[in-house]
Protein backbone atom coordinates (compact mmCIF):
# COMPACT_ATOMS: atom_id res chain seq x y z
CA UNK A 1 0.00 0.00 0.00
CA UNK A 2 1.54 3.32 -1.02
CA UNK A 3 2.21 6.14 1.38
CA UNK A 4 -0.18 9.06 1.46
CA UNK A 5 1.18 12.57 1.14
CA UNK A 6 1.92 14.48 4.34
CA UNK A 7 -0.47 17.18 5.45
CA UNK A 8 -0.52 20.09 3.02
CA UNK A 9 1.37 18.27 0.25
CA UNK A 10 0.34 16.44 -2.89
CA UNK A 11 1.46 12.88 -3.59
CA UNK A 12 3.90 14.07 -6.24
CA UNK A 13 5.43 16.64 -3.88
CA UNK A 14 5.74 13.94 -1.25
CA UNK A 15 7.56 11.63 -3.63
CA UNK A 16 10.03 14.36 -4.49
CA UNK A 17 11.03 14.87 -0.87
CA UNK A 18 14.02 12.89 0.44
CA UNK A 19 12.98 10.14 2.78
CA UNK A 20 14.38 10.15 6.32
CA UNK A 21 16.17 6.88 6.93
CA UNK A 22 18.27 5.59 9.77
CA UNK A 23 21.13 4.64 7.47
CA UNK A 24 22.06 8.22 6.74
CA UNK A 25 21.47 10.33 3.64
CA UNK A 26 18.59 12.72 4.12
CA UNK A 27 17.50 11.24 7.41
CA UNK A 28 20.77 11.48 9.29
CA UNK A 29 20.37 14.83 11.09
CA UNK A 30 16.91 14.03 12.43
CA UNK A 31 17.17 10.32 13.03
CA UNK A 32 20.53 10.09 14.79
CA UNK A 33 19.57 12.26 17.80
CA UNK A 34 16.31 10.36 18.12
CA UNK A 35 18.09 7.00 18.05
CA UNK A 36 20.65 8.19 20.58
CA UNK A 37 17.93 9.51 22.87
CA UNK A 38 15.98 6.24 22.61
CA UNK A 39 19.09 4.21 23.42
CA UNK A 40 19.85 6.42 26.41
CA UNK A 41 16.30 6.09 27.72
CA UNK A 42 16.46 2.30 27.40
CA UNK A 43 19.86 2.10 29.10
CA UNK A 44 19.31 4.61 31.91
CA UNK A 45 17.07 2.39 34.12
CA UNK A 46 19.61 -0.45 34.02
CA UNK A 47 22.46 1.89 34.89
CA UNK A 48 20.46 3.35 37.77
CA UNK A 49 19.56 -0.09 39.13
CA UNK A 50 23.18 -1.25 38.86
CA UNK A 51 24.41 1.87 40.67
CA UNK A 52 21.93 1.42 43.51
CA UNK A 53 22.75 -2.28 43.79
CA UNK A 54 26.48 -1.58 43.93
CA UNK A 55 26.18 1.35 46.33
CA UNK A 56 26.66 -0.73 49.52
CA UNK A 57 30.06 -1.82 48.16
CA UNK A 58 31.22 1.78 48.61
CA UNK A 59 30.71 1.47 52.37
CA UNK A 60 28.03 4.11 53.00
CA UNK A 61 27.16 4.97 56.57
CA UNK A 62 24.06 3.56 58.29
CA UNK A 63 22.29 6.91 58.10
CA UNK A 64 22.70 7.12 54.32
CA UNK A 65 21.40 3.57 53.93
CA UNK A 66 18.43 4.49 56.13
CA UNK A 67 17.62 7.51 53.96
CA UNK A 68 17.93 5.46 50.76
CA UNK A 69 15.74 2.73 52.20
CA UNK A 70 13.03 5.25 53.04
CA UNK A 71 13.35 6.82 49.61
CA UNK A 72 12.90 3.45 47.88
CA UNK A 73 9.80 2.77 49.97
CA UNK A 74 8.42 6.13 48.85
CA UNK A 75 9.28 5.29 45.25
CA UNK A 76 7.10 2.18 45.43
CA UNK A 77 4.17 4.05 46.98
CA UNK A 78 4.51 6.94 44.53
CA UNK A 79 4.59 4.69 41.47
CA UNK A 80 1.61 2.78 42.86
CA UNK A 81 -0.48 5.94 43.28
CA UNK A 82 0.39 7.00 39.74
CA UNK A 83 -1.23 3.83 38.35
CA UNK A 84 -4.59 5.07 39.55
CA UNK A 85 -4.16 8.81 39.87
CA UNK A 86 -1.83 9.39 36.92
CA UNK A 87 -2.95 6.89 34.30
CA UNK A 88 -6.58 6.72 35.42
CA UNK A 89 -7.07 10.28 36.65
CA UNK A 90 -8.63 9.16 39.96
CA UNK A 91 -7.20 11.48 42.63
CA UNK A 92 -7.22 9.50 45.87
CA UNK A 93 -6.29 10.84 49.29
CA UNK A 94 -6.71 7.45 50.91
CA UNK A 95 -3.55 5.51 50.14
CA UNK A 96 -2.51 5.70 53.78
CA UNK A 97 -5.16 3.01 54.35
CA UNK A 98 -3.25 0.51 52.20
CA UNK A 99 0.11 1.61 53.57
CA UNK A 100 -1.09 1.20 57.14
CA UNK A 101 -2.96 -2.07 56.61
CA UNK A 102 0.10 -3.51 54.89
CA UNK A 103 2.30 -2.39 57.77
CA UNK A 104 0.03 -3.96 60.40
CA UNK A 105 -0.47 -7.16 58.39
CA UNK A 106 3.28 -7.62 57.99
CA UNK A 107 3.88 -6.84 61.66
CA UNK A 108 1.36 -9.46 62.80
CA UNK A 109 2.73 -12.01 60.31
CA UNK A 110 6.34 -11.49 61.43
CA UNK A 111 5.36 -11.86 65.08
CA UNK A 112 3.57 -15.08 64.16
CA UNK A 113 6.79 -16.49 62.73
CA UNK A 114 6.33 -15.98 58.99
CA UNK A 115 9.37 -15.23 56.89
CA UNK A 116 9.75 -11.66 55.55
CA UNK A 117 8.81 -12.58 51.98
CA UNK A 118 5.56 -14.26 53.05
CA UNK A 119 4.81 -11.36 55.38
CA UNK A 120 5.23 -8.94 52.48
CA UNK A 121 2.91 -11.01 50.29
CA UNK A 122 0.33 -11.08 53.07
CA UNK A 123 0.59 -7.29 53.41
CA UNK A 124 -0.04 -6.91 49.68
CA UNK A 125 -2.98 -9.32 49.84
CA UNK A 126 -4.66 -7.53 52.74
CA UNK A 127 -4.29 -4.19 50.98
CA UNK A 128 -5.73 -5.66 47.77
CA UNK A 129 -8.84 -6.95 49.56
CA UNK A 130 -9.25 -3.54 51.23
CA UNK A 131 -8.96 -1.82 47.84
CA UNK A 132 -11.93 -3.79 46.52
CA UNK A 133 -14.02 -3.04 49.59
CA UNK A 134 -13.20 0.66 49.31
CA UNK A 135 -13.30 0.94 45.53
CA UNK A 136 -16.70 -0.62 44.89
CA UNK A 137 -18.64 2.20 46.61
CA UNK A 138 -16.25 5.12 46.10
CA UNK A 139 -15.69 4.64 42.37
CA UNK A 140 -19.36 5.42 41.83
CA UNK A 141 -18.34 9.00 42.65
CA UNK A 142 -16.40 11.35 40.40
CA UNK A 143 -14.04 14.26 40.75
CA UNK A 144 -13.89 16.03 44.12
CA UNK A 145 -16.59 13.78 45.56
CA UNK A 146 -14.36 10.75 45.07
CA UNK A 147 -11.40 12.57 46.64
CA UNK A 148 -13.46 13.60 49.67
CA UNK A 149 -14.79 10.07 50.07
CA UNK A 150 -11.25 8.65 50.16
CA UNK A 151 -10.32 11.14 52.88
CA UNK A 152 -13.30 10.01 54.94
CA UNK A 153 -12.44 6.32 54.50
CA UNK A 154 -8.83 6.95 55.53
CA UNK A 155 -9.81 8.78 58.69
CA UNK A 156 -12.41 6.14 59.55
CA UNK A 157 -9.87 3.32 59.26
CA UNK A 158 -7.40 5.28 61.40
CA UNK A 159 -10.01 5.71 64.15
CA UNK A 160 -10.94 2.04 64.00
CA UNK A 161 -7.33 0.88 64.25
CA UNK A 162 -6.78 3.23 67.17
CA UNK A 163 -9.39 1.26 69.10
CA UNK A 164 -8.36 -2.28 68.13
CA UNK A 165 -6.82 -3.68 71.29
CA UNK A 166 -5.41 -6.80 69.57
CA UNK A 167 -2.82 -4.65 67.79
CA UNK A 168 -2.10 -2.34 70.69
CA UNK A 169 -4.66 0.36 69.94
CA UNK A 170 -3.32 3.89 70.15
CA UNK A 171 -0.14 2.61 71.86
CA UNK A 172 0.99 0.84 68.71
CA UNK A 173 2.29 -2.63 67.97
CA UNK A 174 5.89 -3.80 68.29
CA UNK A 175 7.47 -6.14 65.75
CA UNK A 176 9.71 -8.84 67.19
CA UNK A 177 11.29 -10.57 64.22
CA UNK A 178 13.48 -13.55 64.84
CA UNK A 179 17.13 -13.17 63.88
CA UNK A 180 19.60 -10.33 63.79
CA UNK A 181 18.94 -6.98 62.13
CA UNK A 182 20.74 -6.60 58.78
CA UNK A 183 20.28 -3.13 57.35
CA UNK A 184 21.53 -4.02 53.88
CA UNK A 185 19.00 -6.85 53.65
CA UNK A 186 16.24 -4.29 54.20
CA UNK A 187 17.83 -1.98 51.64
CA UNK A 188 17.96 -4.64 48.92
CA UNK A 189 14.37 -5.68 49.71
CA UNK A 190 13.21 -2.09 49.19
CA UNK A 191 15.28 -1.81 46.00
CA UNK A 192 13.76 -5.00 44.56
CA UNK A 193 10.23 -3.84 45.39
CA UNK A 194 10.81 -0.40 43.87
CA UNK A 195 12.25 -1.94 40.69
CA UNK A 196 9.27 -4.29 40.51
CA UNK A 197 6.86 -1.38 40.93
CA UNK A 198 8.47 0.52 38.05
CA UNK A 199 8.38 -2.62 35.88
CA UNK A 200 4.68 -3.09 36.66
CA UNK A 201 4.07 0.56 35.79
CA UNK A 202 5.76 0.09 32.40
CA UNK A 203 3.73 -3.06 31.70
CA UNK A 204 0.45 -1.46 32.72
CA UNK A 205 1.20 1.66 30.69
CA UNK A 206 1.54 -0.34 27.48
CA UNK A 207 -1.27 -2.82 28.15
CA UNK A 208 -4.98 -2.81 27.38
CA UNK A 209 -5.56 -1.83 31.00
CA UNK A 210 -3.32 1.19 30.57
CA UNK A 211 -5.17 2.28 27.44
CA UNK A 212 -8.48 1.79 29.23
CA UNK A 213 -7.31 3.90 32.16
CA UNK A 214 -6.20 6.71 29.87
CA UNK A 215 -9.52 6.59 28.07
CA UNK A 216 -11.37 6.79 31.39
CA UNK A 217 -9.18 9.70 32.47
CA UNK A 218 -9.89 11.67 29.32
CA UNK A 219 -13.64 11.01 29.10
CA UNK A 220 -15.25 8.23 31.10
CA UNK A 221 -18.59 8.39 29.30
CA UNK A 222 -16.97 8.29 25.87
CA UNK A 223 -14.76 5.39 26.97
CA UNK A 224 -17.81 3.47 28.13
CA UNK A 225 -19.52 4.11 24.79
CA UNK A 226 -16.49 2.62 23.03
CA UNK A 227 -16.64 -0.61 25.05
CA UNK A 228 -14.36 0.16 28.00
CA UNK A 229 -15.63 -0.94 31.40
CA UNK A 230 -14.64 2.02 33.63
CA UNK A 231 -15.45 0.31 36.90
CA UNK A 232 -13.44 -2.80 36.04
CA UNK A 233 -10.44 -0.76 34.87
CA UNK A 234 -10.43 1.42 37.98
CA UNK A 235 -10.89 -1.50 40.35
CA UNK A 236 -8.04 -3.44 38.75
CA UNK A 237 -5.68 -0.46 38.83
CA UNK A 238 -6.75 0.27 42.40
CA UNK A 239 -6.00 -3.31 43.42
CA UNK A 240 -2.52 -3.30 41.84
CA UNK A 241 -1.71 0.07 43.38
CA UNK A 242 -2.97 -1.04 46.79
CA UNK A 243 -0.90 -4.24 46.67
CA UNK A 244 2.29 -2.29 45.95
CA UNK A 245 1.51 0.29 48.63
CA UNK A 246 0.70 -2.41 51.18
CA UNK A 247 3.97 -4.19 50.42
CA UNK A 248 5.82 -0.90 50.88
CA UNK A 249 4.13 -0.43 54.25
CA UNK A 250 5.10 -3.97 55.22
CA UNK A 251 8.76 -3.32 54.42
CA UNK A 252 8.72 -0.16 56.49
CA UNK A 253 7.07 -1.93 59.44
CA UNK A 254 9.73 -4.63 59.38
CA UNK A 255 12.51 -2.04 59.28
CA UNK A 256 11.05 0.20 62.00
CA UNK A 257 9.98 -2.77 64.18
CA UNK A 258 7.06 -0.69 65.40
CA UNK A 259 3.75 0.55 63.97
CA UNK A 260 1.05 2.80 65.35
CA UNK A 261 -2.20 4.21 63.88
CA UNK A 262 -1.15 7.86 64.16
CA UNK A 263 1.94 7.17 62.08
CA UNK A 264 0.88 4.55 59.53
CA UNK A 265 -2.63 5.86 58.83
CA UNK A 266 -1.83 9.58 59.15
CA UNK A 267 -3.36 11.90 56.60
CA UNK A 268 0.15 13.24 56.03
CA UNK A 269 1.07 9.85 54.55
CA UNK A 270 -1.72 10.13 51.98
CA UNK A 271 -0.70 13.68 51.12
CA UNK A 272 2.95 12.64 50.73
CA UNK A 273 2.06 9.71 48.44
CA UNK A 274 -0.02 12.06 46.28
CA UNK A 275 2.54 14.88 46.35
CA UNK A 276 5.46 12.84 45.03
CA UNK A 277 4.00 12.04 41.57
CA UNK A 278 2.88 15.64 41.25
CA UNK A 279 6.43 16.84 41.90
CA UNK A 280 7.91 14.57 39.26
CA UNK A 281 5.10 14.45 36.73
CA UNK A 282 1.71 12.78 36.98
CA UNK A 283 0.88 10.17 34.37
CA UNK A 284 4.49 9.43 33.42
CA UNK A 285 6.74 6.45 34.16
CA UNK A 286 9.70 8.20 35.77
CA UNK A 287 7.93 11.26 37.19
CA UNK A 288 6.81 9.46 40.37
CA UNK A 289 10.33 8.07 40.82
CA UNK A 290 11.89 11.52 40.56
CA UNK A 291 9.30 13.02 42.89
CA UNK A 292 9.82 10.29 45.46
CA UNK A 293 13.59 10.79 45.37
CA UNK A 294 13.19 14.52 45.91
CA UNK A 295 10.72 14.01 48.74
CA UNK A 296 12.62 11.16 50.38
CA UNK A 297 15.94 12.96 50.39
CA UNK A 298 14.66 16.29 51.76
CA UNK A 299 11.83 15.10 53.98
CA UNK A 300 13.88 14.45 57.10
CA UNK A 301 15.82 17.70 56.73
CA UNK A 302 12.66 19.78 56.41
CA UNK A 303 10.97 17.92 59.25
CA UNK A 304 13.96 18.49 61.54
CA UNK A 305 14.36 22.16 60.62
CA UNK A 306 10.65 23.05 60.63
CA UNK A 307 8.81 20.55 62.85
CA UNK A 308 5.70 22.74 63.06
CA UNK A 309 5.70 24.09 59.52
CA UNK A 310 6.67 21.16 57.31
CA UNK A 311 3.09 20.50 56.16
CA UNK A 312 2.68 24.17 55.27
CA UNK A 313 5.89 23.97 53.26
CA UNK A 314 4.72 20.85 51.41
CA UNK A 315 1.35 22.44 50.70
CA UNK A 316 2.98 25.59 49.34
CA UNK A 317 5.29 23.48 47.19
CA UNK A 318 2.31 21.55 45.82
CA UNK A 319 0.52 24.79 44.89
CA UNK A 320 3.59 26.18 43.14
CA UNK A 321 4.15 22.97 41.19
CA UNK A 322 0.53 22.72 40.07
CA UNK A 323 0.54 26.34 38.92
CA UNK A 324 3.86 26.39 37.08
CA UNK A 325 4.67 22.80 36.08
CA UNK A 326 4.45 22.17 32.32
CA UNK A 327 1.49 20.12 31.20
CA UNK A 328 1.88 16.36 30.93
CA UNK A 329 1.23 16.62 27.21
CA UNK A 330 4.32 18.72 26.58
CA UNK A 331 6.22 17.20 23.66
CA UNK A 332 9.92 16.57 23.44
CA UNK A 333 11.43 16.75 19.97
CA UNK A 334 14.96 16.34 18.73
CA UNK A 335 15.54 18.18 15.47
CA UNK A 336 19.09 18.46 14.16
CA UNK A 337 20.39 17.74 17.65
CA UNK A 338 18.36 20.51 19.30
CA UNK A 339 15.79 19.82 22.04
CA UNK A 340 12.59 21.63 21.19
CA UNK A 341 9.83 21.89 23.77
CA UNK A 342 6.36 23.20 23.25
CA UNK A 343 5.68 26.54 24.95
CA UNK A 344 2.32 27.67 26.21
CA UNK A 345 1.61 29.94 23.26
CA UNK A 346 -1.10 29.69 20.65
CA UNK A 347 1.44 29.73 17.85
CA UNK A 348 3.00 26.41 18.85
CA UNK A 349 0.26 24.86 20.94
CA UNK A 350 0.09 21.80 18.66
CA UNK A 351 2.46 18.85 18.98
CA UNK A 352 2.95 16.19 16.33
CA UNK A 353 3.73 12.53 16.90
CA UNK A 354 4.60 10.22 14.04
CA UNK A 355 3.13 6.72 14.09
CA UNK A 356 3.71 3.86 11.69
CA UNK A 357 0.47 2.13 10.76
CA UNK A 358 0.39 -1.59 9.90
CA UNK A 359 -0.38 -0.64 6.27
CA UNK A 360 2.80 1.49 6.14
CA UNK A 361 0.69 4.58 5.60
CA UNK A 362 1.56 7.71 7.52
CA UNK A 363 -0.61 8.32 10.54
CA UNK A 364 -0.24 11.50 12.56
CA UNK A 365 -1.35 12.15 16.10
CA UNK A 366 -2.04 15.81 16.71
CA UNK A 367 -2.54 17.86 19.85
CA UNK A 368 -4.33 21.15 19.45
CA UNK A 369 -6.66 22.53 16.84
CA UNK A 370 -6.43 21.43 13.24
CA UNK A 371 -5.18 24.80 11.93
CA UNK A 372 -2.45 25.01 14.59
CA UNK A 373 -1.44 21.39 14.01
CA UNK A 374 -1.19 21.99 10.27
CA UNK A 375 1.00 25.08 10.74
CA UNK A 376 3.21 23.34 13.29
CA UNK A 377 3.73 20.28 11.09
CA UNK A 378 4.66 22.43 8.11
CA UNK A 379 7.15 24.41 10.21
CA UNK A 380 8.81 21.26 11.51
CA UNK A 381 8.95 19.72 8.03
CA UNK A 382 10.70 22.77 6.59
CA UNK A 383 13.20 22.83 9.47
CA UNK A 384 14.32 19.26 8.72
CA UNK A 385 13.66 19.27 4.96
CA UNK A 386 12.44 15.69 5.27
CA UNK A 387 9.18 14.03 4.42
CA UNK A 388 9.04 12.35 7.82
CA UNK A 389 9.09 14.39 11.00
CA UNK A 390 9.12 12.55 14.30
CA UNK A 391 8.17 14.44 17.46
CA UNK A 392 7.85 12.35 20.57
CA UNK A 393 5.10 13.41 22.98
CA UNK A 394 4.96 12.39 26.64
CA UNK A 395 1.27 11.60 26.29
CA UNK A 396 0.57 10.60 22.68
CA UNK A 397 -2.54 8.74 23.77
CA UNK A 398 -4.22 12.12 24.29
CA UNK A 399 -3.82 12.93 20.63
CA UNK A 400 -6.37 12.48 17.91
CA UNK A 401 -5.21 10.25 15.07
CA UNK A 402 -5.96 10.85 11.47
CA UNK A 403 -4.39 9.75 8.17
CA UNK A 404 -2.07 12.33 6.64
Amino acid sequence: MGEEAPLGMTASESAAEPTATAEGGGGGPCRRPLAAAASLRALAPWLLAAALAALPLAGPGPNLVRVLFGTLVWVTASVAWNLLGGFGGQVSFGFAVFYGLGAYAAAVALNAGLDPFSACLLAAGVATVASLAIGLPTFRLKGPYFAIATIGVSEAVRVVMTNVSATGGASGYRVMERGAFHQLQHYYSALALAAGAVAISVLVRGSRLGLALVAVREDQDAAADLGVDPMRAKLLAHAIAAALTGAAGGLHARYAAYVNPQGEFAFAISVAILLMPVIGGVGTIWGPVIGACVYGLVHDEILAAFPQLHLLIYGSLLIVIVLFEPTTGQPLAFLDGRLITEMRTAAVSAAVTKYLAPENSEVLALLGSGVQAHAHLQALRHVCHFKEVRVWSRTPERAQRFAA
